[in-house]
């Protein structure tokens, strides 16, 4: 499997319009859908931050490198966690299951605490990106959490964070994106543990044009009824 900064882009080009698409569907039939439909968007921007990493590197620019590694990380590691579990939970009409999405997003908080911010608390300088067989490495051994846990720990949290609530969503259509990313995430790990980060967001960021269909197929607004063209019988 190959990435590159033409990689990364050509996706981010598929992903804004369709991104562009779902926002405009999402708010014209159910707006309870619109923080799901700015999902391919936000991955389009994920995925522009990744192929200016690639740029860095590839003009040897180590700055540039950082600051667009920390930009394409808040990403990775501190947004996704939390906001696909909220998005989830507003569609969701209310209940134990909203519950426990809002609590998913609560582990995604905690996720973000202990591995960007120390990333973010030291700009980023211990990230020290680098390509290793077509893919991108990104550095955590400097990060605390790395080193409280085994090494699946926290790729298996981030998976329960944004999986779990795609596969338990009330709109079964979300479901097979939900598998999807599971399995992607299992294949990533097991192929490219190395480079976990940067794999997977990538292949999820594939994976969301799966939101165009499904905000496809919602229903419309209910229609305004039509009026009655018949004429009353005069007496």
């Amino acid at each position: 499997m190959c990435f590159s900064a033409e990689a990364s882009l050509g996706v981010a080009i598929a992903l804004l319009p369709t991104g562009a698409y779902c926002v405009e569907a999402a708010w014209r039939k159910d707006r309870r859908y619109f923080p799901l439909a700015v999902v391919p968007v936000l991955f389009g921007l994920q995925q522009l931050c990744e192929a200016q990493v690639w740029v860095g590197l590839g003009r040897g620019n180590p700055e540039m490198a950082r600051v667009a590694s920390l930009r394409y990380l808040f990403f990775a590691l501190a947004f996704w966690p939390v906001w696909v579990p909220l998005s989830l939970a507003a569609v969701e009409p209310g209940g134990r299951k909203r519950r426990v999405l809002v609590a998913l997003a609560g582990v995604g908080v905690l996720f973000g605490v202990v591995c960007y911010l120390p990333v973010a608390a030291d700009g980023g300088r211990g990230l020290d990106p680098v390509a290793v067989g077509h893919s991108i490495r990104y550095d955590f051994s400097a990060v605390p959490a790395t080193r409280w846990a085994g090494s699946w720990v926290w790729p298996a949290l981030y998976l329960v964070s944004v999986a779990g609530p795609l596969l338990a969503s009330r709109d079964r259509r979300l479901c097979p994106l939900g598998a999807a990313v599971a399995l992607s995430a299992v294949a990533a790990y097991a192929l490219f543990e190395y480079a976990f980060a940067s794999v997977w967001c990538f292949l999820a960021a594939v994976l969301s044009l799966h939101l165009a269909y499904v905000l496809s197929r919602l229903p419309g607004p209910p229609g305004i009824p039509a009026p009655d063209m018949h004429p009353a019988p005069s007496n």
